[in-house]
């Protein structure tokens, strides 16, 4: 089914007024039927992760609460018993002649002690731990944290993080962070999925960092016990047949000495070693592709002009406001207006997609949501179109933006997912061969990752909020979206077409 295209406000009305003339509850299933899209159903579980996370934290801080109200009563109680034991203690004989004195200590001692104890096997917070029992069932289930793992791993290997780095000494102030502890479990789920040597990387950055994290008294509570961290690495470095797995044994029996079942299994894996010895597996060499070179960008991008230039083919009032742009290469030529699309459009145009309708939504893929929005549907879009003629020389573009979201972690190529995709009508009925230009209005900033580069052509460009980028398109190469890292991306599409001759 074609997607519709977010008319121009008046006309969207007069659709929607009919609607509602006729019975509300078409509009009503058409409205829950848009929110059945991916974006929506992401945003809701992210929102819904979110929730619960904080249901989970406000549960624990009440909890905490009651122990604090446990401890606070019997600090009080002791400070009371403590000044009451020190008098006595100044002259004893004295203290217990006095019969007062003598049955409070006895009464004290033959009461108090036995309710103190059955004070002290009370559960504390039993509404808060009744609560926490009810939002476990809750909880994001395996393959959830399967499929996590597996991202955060591929992401790391793209970009060529290594996991060292990735243990912040300030954990959470660290734009990308990652605790010992995470470190382990992540070595751990590569183990059982047979992948040793990213199991081994990962497991020997949590054993060397678990006590030097601020959190280290957690990890033995919520996660395993340093010697099992060590054991579980010596484990994975048998599997690679190296010398370092008795070093890691090692370190486990020095932890835990009296632990019978770790030198039963530090002897059976020396024992297979004299019978059967085989050769290491080491790390491969690090070869990144050029697509992963470039996302890195340990590639040296071709070095842009700044230029000033008075468009005087188009109308002469630019030579009154002349358009900055910088050239960043030339083929396909390739330039960037900065800061060419204003705060209050942008703002304009992300509440456009926020109330995009059902008609006007599309995917072009998982995890890449847009809408299709008229040139016409307002004095801010048609603004914005009379710019980009300025900025491109040419008479026309397409009637349409195309506002696309994405939150990626990996690659695409947002012009292909266009030229292959039949949702679009319109677009579909013209010749994509046939492009003179491609238009990509960046609409907010992301954090880290998410560039935008032609590998063969050696562009190289990060998205930056207001920022024009123009392709002239002499000869098609592909445009790769590299993965995000941290925050989605945010565009709006627009095609220049060659004029029909």
């Amino acid at each position: 089914m074609s997607p519709g295209v977010l008319l121009p406000k008046d006309q969207f009305t007069s659709k929607h007024n009919h609607v509602m003339a006729v019975s509300p509850w078409p509009l009503i299933l058409l409205l829950l039927l848009g929110c059945a899209s991916l974006k929506v159903l992401d945003e809701k579980r992210i929102r819904g992760v979110l929730s619960l996370e904080r249901d989970l934290l406000h549960t624990l801080r009440g909890y905490a609460e009651k122990l604090e109200e446990k401890i606070s009563l019997i600090n009080n109680s002791l400070d009371e018993y403590i000044d009451e034991i020190e008098e006595a203690k100044q002259d004893p004989e004295e203290y217990l002649s006095n019969p007062l004195n003598a049955f409070r200590l006895i009464r004290h001692m033959h009461q108090d002690w036995v309710g103190w104890q059955v004070y002290m096997e009370e559960q504390v917070g039993p509404e808060q731990v009744a609560r926490m029992e009810r939002l476990l069932p809750k909880l994001p289930q395996r393959g959830a944290f399967k499929k996590a793992a597996k991202d955060v791993h591929s992401l790391t290997r793209f970009y060529g993080y290594e996991p060292a780095e990735l243990v912040a000494e300030n954990e959470i102030k660290s734009p990308l962070h990652l605790s010992p502890l995470d470190c382990y479990h992540l070595g751990m789920e590569l183990y059982e999925e047979h992948d040793y040597l990213g199991a081994a990387k990962w497991l020997q950055v949590a054993a060397q960092n678990y006590t030097r994290s601020r959190y280290s008294d957690l990890f033995h509570l919520l996660g395993a016990p340093r010697w099992q961290v060590f054991r579980d690495l010596g484990r994975t470095l048998f599997k690679l047949n190296r010398q370092s797995a008795y070093a890691a044994y090692d370190s486990a029996l020095r932890l835990n000495p009296q632990n019978v079942h770790l030198m039963q299994e530090i002897g059976q894996m020396e024992l297979f070693s004299l019978r059967d010895p085989m050769e290491p597996i080491l790390d491969p060499e690090p070869n990144a592709t050029l697509l992963e070179s470039h996302c890195r960008g340990d590639i040296t991008p071709q070095q842009g002009q700044l230029k000033c230039e008075v468009n005087t083919w188009v109308h002469l009032f630019l030579e009154f406001a002349p358009l900055k742009y910088e050239e960043l290469i030339q083929e396909p030529y390739t330039i960037v207006y900065p800061a060419s699309v204003y705060e209050e459009e942008i703002r304009h145009i992300e509440d456009a997609y926020e109330q995009c309708p059902p008609s006007a939504q599309f995917e072009l893929k998982r995890g890449i949501n847009g809408c299709s929005v008229s040139d016409g549907y307002s004095p801010v879009l048609k603004t914005i179109n009379e710019r980009i003629l300025d900025m491109t020389g040419v008479e026309e573009t397409f009637g349409t933006f195309y506002i696309v979201e994405y939150a990626q972690l990996t690659t695409f190529d947002p012009f292909k997912l266009f030229r292959n995709s039949s949702k679009f009508r319109k677009l579909n009925a013209k010749n994509l061969d046939n492009l003179d230009a491609t238009v990509i209005i960046f609409l907010k900033d992301v954090a880290l990752g998410g560039a935008i580069t032609i590998p063969n052509g050696g562009l190289f460009v990060q998205p930056k909020k207001g920022n024009v980028l123009i392709t002239f398109q002499n000869k098609e190469l592909p445009t790769t979206v590299c993965p995000n890292i941290a925050g989605s991306g945010l565009v709006m599409i627009k095609f220049i077409f060659k004029k029909e001759e």
